[in-house]
């Protein structure tokens, strides 16, 4: 990551986003940057902080978010000549004023700064509309008062909380506080059968590094306050590069979509407990160390959620880069050349086939079909299939300019 901000020469040419954030805040700043880790030669954050500790519906508690105090956290901001700010915190969705008033704050700063802006509560609703949720589950940390302000709020939007669970916190500093396994309760609690999706409501809770792995578990995508923020900035900037470790919404991007088809139909076609496809694009930021493209039978775990193996180290992977041809395994525990320890003892693969996708005689991914049930015999027909993915997925690459980079 260094080098690669180093080679920029200096750190102008990085879109700067500004955030407006309550003083009280631990977990946003942290959560933020680690986020932004992969994109930390394209964008840069920087933070101006609103005096805020308790959160409730107090008179003197939702005076904490004056809109002129807003505005003047903002002025800060132009200061350092930032491309978009951001309110980010939710005391639009929670103190009564609604989503009119958070759109007329972003007025207000874009009236007294000239940039651009938005807030948290904003980019859910957007969210929400682009993937077509009416139905959600809340999970908060708030007590009745504000839990309750939300859900309205959201109602008056469109978008029905049809199943909530709170935390009953309103002391800031505690929210940042809460346990990870106490957040994972409140999540499942949150949940129901008419939830599509699950909303995270505060920018204080550090619920974001539990989304990947709640996703998984429940089904469905985790809509988490501080992670929707940063993708509405992210888009306000004009940066559209997927981001791995924190959710389907940050990874989510149209070239991403179009592989998970391609996966998927692989995976059809070939019967198989799971397909990956792993790239090395590093103007996209992407590392073959983490799957961004996967396709799993119904009871399969991922691999999506660990990125502890060096994949250029393995074996099969040296092999592929070795010969550029498929490598194909019957018998994984057998095989002359093994797949690392953990994919057998761990995901219980028993059958593999590995195809390279291929620029300029280069390895720059490879598309991986597992067969957890026995040893498989490989048939023509799946080996076809498996050549087929890895042309179409090496067209949606080269289409989408990913693969410029490559010598």
């Amino acid at each position: 990551m260094k080098q690669r901000l180093i080679a920029r020469e200096s750190m102008k040419p990085l879109k700067k986003i500004g955030f407006i954030t309550p003083s009280s805040n631990t977990a946003l700043e942290p959560l933020t940057y680690m986020m932004l880790a992969p994109l930390s030669d394209v964008v840069s954050v920087h933070f101006s902080r609103l005096p805020v500790q308790m959160l409730t519906l107090d008179e003197k508690d939702v005076g904490q978010f004056d809109t002129g105090k807003v505005v003047q956290a903002a002025v800060q901001l132009r200061d350092a000549k930032v491309d978009a700010i951001l309110w980010n915190g939710t005391s639009g969705g929670w103190t009564g004023k609604g989503m009119d008033a958070d759109r007329a704050l972003c007025d207000a700063i874009t009236a007294e700064t000239g940039i651009a802006a938005s807030t948290s509560s904003l980019a859910q609703a957007e969210a929400f509309s682009q993937y077509g949720v009416s139905r959600f589950g809340l999970a908060v940390p708030y007590i009745e008062g504000p839990t309750r302000k939300m859900r309205d709020t959201y109602a008056d939007e469109g978008f029905e909380a049809v199943s909530h669970a709170a935390l009953g916190l309103s002391v800031n500093t505690e929210i940042g506080a809460t346990p990870f396994e106490r957040i994972k309760q409140i999540l499942r609690q949150a949940d129901s059968p008419e939830a599509q999706c699950l909303m995270v409501g505060c920018t204080n809770w550090p619920a974001t590094p539990l989304v990947d792995e709640l996703e998984y578990e429940l089904d469905k995508m985790v809509f988490d306050s501080i992670a929707v923020t940063l993708w509405k900035a992210l888009r306000m900037v004009d940066v559209q590069r997927p981001i791995h470790g924190w959710g389907k919404l940050l990874r989510s991007h149209p070239v991403i979509d179009r592989l998970e088809a391609l996966t998927t139909r692989l995976l059809r076609q070939t019967e198989a407990a799971r397909i990956t496809l792993r790239m090395d694009i590093p103007t996209m930021n992407i590392d073959a160390d983490d799957v961004y493209v996967e396709s799993m039978a119904p009871g399969i775990p991922p691999l999506k959620l660990n990125s502890s193996l060096n994949q250029r180290s393995l074996g099969t992977v040296q092999w592929l880069e070795k010969h550029r041809v498929p490598l194909v395994q019957e018998d994984c525990a057998q095989a002359e050349v093994p797949p690392p320890a953990a994919l057998m003892d761990v995901y219980g693969v028993k059958a593999q086939m590995l195809g390279p996708l291929l620029r300029n005689d280069q390895v720059v991914g490879w598309i991986s079909v597992h067969h957890v049930a026995g040893t498989r015999t490989w048939t023509p027909a799946d080996i076809a299939a498996l050549d087929a993915a890895v042309k179409d997925a090496m067209r949606e690459l080269e289409a989408a300019g990913w693969l410029s980079a490559v010598p």
